[in-house]
Formats: C-alpha cells, sequence, structure tokens
C-alpha cells in the first residue's frame, strides 16, 4: 500500500475515535497495515456515544449477526480484561431476561433456540428459577426467563482507554480535533482507488476510508454521496442509590431485563443502580439532554418487577443520555458499497456498539487486507440491504 497525493498519507484513514473506530484502527495495525490514521472531531477519543454507554455485553440476541459478533467479542473482552489486570472492570454477572406474556414468552424461546443452536449455553430458567436468581423481583405473573452465565458489564471508560492504548501501541495515529469537512474520490491509480479527505487538522490522502463515526456516519457518507440509513436516537439512564438487592452482601446482580416493560436494572460495583427505559416511540434526534419524560416514564414502570427500587428518589442532576446510531433493522452496516469498494461503511450498532467493538474491528481489518471478511457473514450486514429490501429485524433491542 501507498500513499496519495501530495498531502498527510495513510494507508487507510479510520473516521471516528469511539470504540469501533479504535478497535478498528488496532486490528488494522495487527493484520500488518502499514499506516493507519484515527480522526476525531472531539479534543479526545471516545467522548461521544462511547463514553455515555451503559457497559453491557451480551450474547443474547435474536439473529444470527449480532449472535455471531457476541460470542467473538464476548472472548475478547475476557482476553482485554486479562491483559489489562482487570481495568475494563468487565464482571460476568450474566444478563437476565424475563417475561410475564405470551408473546414474550414466544420470543424468547425462539431466541434461546438459536443462541443454544450457535454454540451460545443460555439456560432457561422457570419462574422459580427465575427468582432463585434474582429474588428481589415481583413474583406476579412471571412466567419465565433466559440466563447466560458469561454475559456482563464492563466500565466504557476502561474499554476506551484499553483500545486507545492497543491502537497507539500497535501504531496506528490517532489525531484529534480533527473533524472531517469532506471526502472526494481521487480516482484510480494502478487499479487503487484513492480519497482525499480535509479536516480540521489538515488533508490526508488515503486507499481506504473506514467510517466509524456513529450518530454521525449517515453524514460522512453522504461526503461521498452514499445514502446510509443511521439515525441517531436518544437513549436515557439514571443513577440511584438504593438498598441492597438482597443479594450476597449486598454484592453485584445480574444485568436485568423486563421485557415487558423494557426496563433495565444492574447495581454498580461501588453500590447503587443503574436504571435504563428506552421509549421505542423517540424521534431521531441529536439531543443528549435527558428527556423530561423519562423519569415519569420510568417511575410508572420499574415497580412491576422492581418494587424495592419503586420508592427510590431519583435524583435528574444523577440521569444522563447518549445516542443510539440506529437502522431500520437494528443490525450494523459494515461492508463497502459497490460504487466505492474502498469506503468500509462500519456503523449503526444502536446499542451494541461498545459491545461489539472486537468484533467489528476484526471485520474492518479482513475486508481491507484480505478483500472479504472469512471470521463473520456480513451479506446480512452489506450496505446495498436496505435499497433491496432484504432486512433480518433484531428484536432484542433495549
Amino acid at each position: 500500500m501507498g500513499t496519495i497525493g501530495p498531502v498527510r498519507g495513510a494507508d487507510v484513514v479510520v473516521i471516528g475515535a469511539g470504540v469501533i473506530g479504535l478497535a478498528a484502527a488496532g486490528e488494522l495495525r495487527r493484520a500488518g497495515v502499514d499506516s493507519v490514521v484515527v480522526l476525531e472531531g472531539r479534543g479526545g477519543v471516545g467522548q461521544g456515544s462511547s463514553s455515555r454507554a451503559n457497559g453491557g455485553v451480551r450474547a443474547q440476541f435474536s439473529t444470527r449477526p449480532n449472535i455471531e459478533f457476541s460470542r467473538y467479542s464476548l472472548t475478547e473482552f475476557e482476553r482485554m480484561h486479562a491483559e489489562s489486570g482487570g481495568e475494563l472492570g468487565f464482571h460476568q454477572v450474566g444478563y437476565l431476561l424475563f417475561t410475564g406474556t405470551a408473546d414474550g414468552l414466544c420470543g424468547l424461546r425462539a431466541a434461546h433456540d438459536l443462541q443454544r443452536a450457535m454454540g451460545v449455553d443460555t439456560e432457561w430458567l422457570s419462574t422459580d428459577e427465575v427468582l432463585d436468581r434474582a429474588p428481589f423481583l415481583r413474583p406476579d405473573g412471571l412466567l419465565a426467563g433466559t440466563f447466560h452465565a458469561r454475559d456482563g458489564i464492563v466500565d466504557p471508560h476502561g474499554v476506551v482507554a484499553f483500545l486507545a492504548a492497543q491502537a497507539r501501541g500497535y501504531g496506528a495515529t490517532v489525531v484529534t480535533d480533527a473533524a472531517v469537512r469532506s471526502i472526494r474520490s481521487e480516482g484510480r491509480s494502478e487499479g487503487r482507488s484513492g480519497f482525499r479527505i480535509s479536516s480540521d487538522a489538515g488533508d490526508f490522502g488515503c486507499e481506504w476510508v473506514v467510517n466509524a463515526a456513529g450518530p454521525d456516519a449517515a453524514s460522512v457518507a453522504a461526503m461521498l454521496s452514499l445514502d446510509l440509513p443511521i439515525q441517531p436516537v436518544r437513549r436515557n439512564l439514571a443513577y440511584v442509590e438504593g438498598p441492597p438487592a438482597h443479594g450476597p452482601d449486598g454484592g453485584l446482580i445480574p444485568m436485568c431485563v423486563d421485557l415487558d416493560t423494557g426496563v433495565l436494572v444492574r447495581r454498580e460495583k461501588s453500590g447503587g443502580y443503574v436504571l435504563a427505559y428506552s421509549n421505542p416511540d423517540d424521534p431521531p434526534g441529536r439531543e443528549t439532554t435527558v428527556d423530561p419524560d423519562f423519569l415519569p416514564q420510568l417511575a410508572g414502570r420499574i415497580g412491576r418487577r422492581f418494587p424495592f427500587l419503586e420508592n427510590v428518589p431519583i435524583n435528574p442532576r444523577h440521569c444522563w443520555a447518549g445516542l443510539y446510531p440506529e437502522t431500520p433493522d437494528h443490525h450494523a452496516v459494515l461492508g463497502a458499497p459497490p460504487p466505492l469498494p474502498r469506503f468500509v461503511q462500519c456503523a449503526g450498532f444502536g446499542g451494541h456498539g461498545l459491545m461489539h467493538a472486537p468484533a467489528a474491528g476484526r471485520a474492518v481489518a479482513e475486508i481491507v487486507t484480505s478483500g472479504e471478511c472469512s471470521t463473520f457473514d456480513l451479506r446480512p450486514l452489506r450496505p446495498t440491504r436496505f435499497a433491496e429490501n432484504d432486512l433480518v429485524m433484531e428484536s432484542a433491542v433495549f
């Protein structure tokens, strides 16, 4: 690979220094790409959606692409946590999903069966077994649940720090305060296309561009006239002090997901709880202040299964919001469009970017170095699927 044009050159320029872009940069260098530059518009790495994540890591999805990515990423998080001496804060407390409706039961069973068929050791739990895992739940009407012991929670800041150090350690260059203003395709040289990128940190010439811009990915794609249906949607979280959840010594609990109300509850290692609820009717937008309807919506739902938190006061100053970069089928876009085979899209992960970053990085590296991905089947994630109306819907979105 060679540089192009009388500007700062690189083999690959990655746009976005969140977890996806950092993972891609590290994997590209590890795969033997000589020169990798990451351009980040903010003043530091991981300051966008990565910094506002809930920290969940799970294999309990309802589609093959997401389960494949999770299986790979779980193993990588276990490795990374061990290599970092525990700095990732990876606690494999498991995800506990449960339902009290017939429709919820049907969907949970189908997802469980697919996960098991793909080698994920998800357990099917009766009502009593759910309550054994989480005795603090309200049992009324509870029908069943699933649990996967290798799921858990990580510290988003620890993940960002590890991936940034790994990328730089492998030799990638990360440039901050480098918002991308334009991308131009520069034609072909020796059968290879090239790009000229103008940014706040100067111009860069490269042979490959990786669009890992998260909520900004559609705007980046539009710079080369590519229509990418990724829209940012606000998601809200709250931290509350609360009583021990009847666990041993008030310790960690599984990531609890009430599928009927959409409420998530997990306990922090230092004490207290993180609560989340995502209104499926929230319109797309870039607002990251907390939705004023979030607290009343959460208050009206949390008591259904979490009575010990029903009357715990929530301080609005302890709430925050981030952006999910969503696609119509709740799957990422990963691959290059036919007219621009070296403009790789790696975005639209919704709320799953943190947990799927290791797999995304591996996929990008294989595309760039081999022309295709061999570790994962990326056909369901291809950019052209929307125009082809060939979508596989992920239902385990919360």
